[in-house]
Formats: C-alpha cells, sequence, structure tokens
C-alpha cells in the first residue's frame, strides 16, 4: 500500500518511555516518516534521540508549547511533505508491529472517517485502558461490546469522541478541519477537534483490529475537580461545540452554572461556591476569545495557516 504515514510524537521529560514508543514504531510493518516535537524536556529526551534514532526527525520547540499547538508543528511537517495520513502517538504509549499497517487498511476502505484509533491497553495486564473504556460503552458506541463478547466483532465502529493518545488521522480531514485550537492549553484539544470533525461532516471510529498500549497514569475525579485549569477547559469544551448556536450555547451555560451555584448555596458548600464561582466568572471573560475561535474553527485548515 504506497502511503505515505507521517507519525507525530510530541515529548515532555519522556525519558522514562521514550524508548519503548520510538522502538515500537521503528519496527513497525511499513514505512513511517516520525517526527518528534519537544517541548523543552529537561530531562535527555533529546539526546536519547539524537543518539540513537537517528532517522526520527527532531524539532525542538525552545518553550513547552502544550500538545495542541505542537502537534499544529508537526501536521504543517507532515501536509508539506504530501503526507496522505498522521498518526498521532502519545510518548507514553506504543504500537504493536502491524498497528498502524492496520489503522491504514482500515482508513483506506473508509475514506468518511476522518478519525480512526486503534483499541487502548494497558501495560503487563489484560486490560483496557480505563478512559478508553469510557468512549466505547453502548450508549456511546453500540454494539462494540456485544459484538466483541459473541465474537460478531466489526472492523470498524463509530463513536462521538476517542482521545488523541493515538489517531491516524486522513489529509482530507486535516485539510478541512486543520489543526488544534491554541485556545486549549493542555486538555481538552482532542474533545474540539472531534466536535469540530463531526461539524465537517467527519466520521470518528475505532477498530478492535489495532491495538496500542498505554501507559497512562490516572488520576482520580476529584483531582480533576478541584484543578482551576481543567474546570475552565470543560466550559471551552462547553462553548465551542460547533452543532449549536454560540447564543444557544451561552444561555444554557449561564442557566446551568447559575443553577449550580444556587445550590451549592443552598446546601451550604461554601468551600465549592467559591471555587465554582471563580470558574465560573473567570469563564465569562473568555466569552469574545471563544465566539472568535468558533468564527476561524469553520475555516479550512484552521490553525495551520
Amino acid at each position: 500500500m504506497n502511503k505515505k504515514v507521517f507519525v507525530i510524537v510530541v515529548t515532555y521529560n519522556g525519558m522514562q518511555c521514550i524508548d519503548n514508543c520510538l522502538s515500537s514504531l521503528i519496527g513497525s510493518t511499513i514505512s513511517l516518516h516520525i517526527i518528534v516535537i519537544d517541548n523543552a524536556s529537561s530531562d535527555t529526551t533529546c539526546a536519547l534521540i539524537k543518539n540513537k534514532y537517528v532517522d526520527v526527525e527532531l524539532i525542538e520547540a525552545g518553550s513547552n508549547l502544550g500538545f495542541g499547538k505542537a502537534n499544529n508543528i508537526g501536521l504543517q511537517m507532515a501536509l508539506k511533505k504530501n503526507a496522505d495520513y498522521v498518526f498521532l502517538l502519545n510518548q507514553d504509549a506504543w504500537v504493536e508491529p502491524d498497528s498502524v499497517e492496520q489503522l491504514l487498511k482500515i482508513a483506506e476502505q473508509n475514506k468518511d472517517y476522518g478519525i480512526i484509533s486503534p483499541v487502548h491497553v494497558l501495560p503487563n495486564s489484560y486490560a483496557l485502558e480505563w478512559h478508553f473504556s469510557t468512549y466505547i460503552s453502548a450508549d456511546k458506541c453500540p454494539d462494540f461490546i456485544s459484538d466483541i463478547y459473541f465474537n460478531k466483532k466489526k472492523s470498524l465502529y463509530g463513536l462521538p469522541f476517542v482521545n488523541a493518545a493515538a489517531w491516524l488521522i486522513n489529509k482530507d480531514c486535516i485539510l478541512k478541519v486543520g489543526g488544534f485550537d491554541p485556545l486549549f492549553p493542555h486538555y481538552g484539544e482532542d474533545d474540539d477537534y472531534c466536535n469540530r470533525a463531526l461539524f465537517k461532516k467527519f466520521k470518528i471510529g475505532v477498530t478492535p483490529n489495532a491495538s496500542i498500549t498505554h501507559d497512562i497514569t490516572m488520576k482520580s475525579w476529584n483531582e480533576i475537580k478541584a484543578n482551576k485549569q481543567r474546570q475552565l477547559i470543560f466550559s471551552f469544551i462547553e462553548l465551542k461545540n460547533m452543532n449549536f448556536t454560540y447564543r444557544y450555547l451561552i444561555f444554557n451555560f449561564i442557566k446551568s452554572r447559575v443553577e449550580k451555584l444556587f445550590s451549592l448555596l443552598l446546601t451550604r458548600r461554601w468551600k465549592e461556591f467559591v471555587f465554582m464561582s471563580k470558574i465560573f466568572f473567570n469563564s465569562l471573560t473568555y466569552f469574545s476569545e471563544i465566539r472568535r475561535s468558533r468564527k476561524i474553527a469553520k475555516e479550512n485548515l484552521s490553525y495551520l495557516n
């Protein structure tokens, strides 16, 4: 199959895992053009890549750009070099020898799918990565679990979202959807990208014919709830939903947040009330920026021009 597949790996202090990641890509059953964008690692990540992986194209960003902006550099490079597909892979993940080849076969047979993900499994265990398992639940990805259980698996299943730990994106999707929105500093970029891909009429899918191992560190829901940046980004995700008018989203956003704050007052949860009040009023300051971002997202090659 004569298709140019570029791999983008964003690194940041990835010395513990980057060797597994890159060696697995080098061992793929098809030829891959590998680009690493390093977000100013302070460990020996870059030195390892330069010494051991001489065929890997290393771009040292000089500062921590975050996941989205760093990937955008790689996407621009891949397009300039006439990539047919781009495979995004987290630094803490690694592929099976035929993972990318299987993804490519499925993608070639399903051109209406802009993003296709393999199954994400945990290392040293027979278990799915927890976040991934929530994406294939019956309400989001009908038939996946039932088909696997009853040995009726299909090669591809549609779903509204899968995280960007391992995405094969076709060129047409990149040209029309563009890159990651820099409004999202570090988290939520993939939620927004999937939303925009669906808006541009691309499908998103997962194939059980391919897998990656993702050595992810789980964070508890309590940690996420207490993180101001993540709570703010939840607001961005909600207000960037391109399938609804901005006026409608703002109305529902304000209504739901006021109701939540009122509930916290009634139940005398003062600490949570103060925390969520700050998030709410901080969100209001981004309204004009989000509106501009929504306008840009409707253009082709958005955030890559």
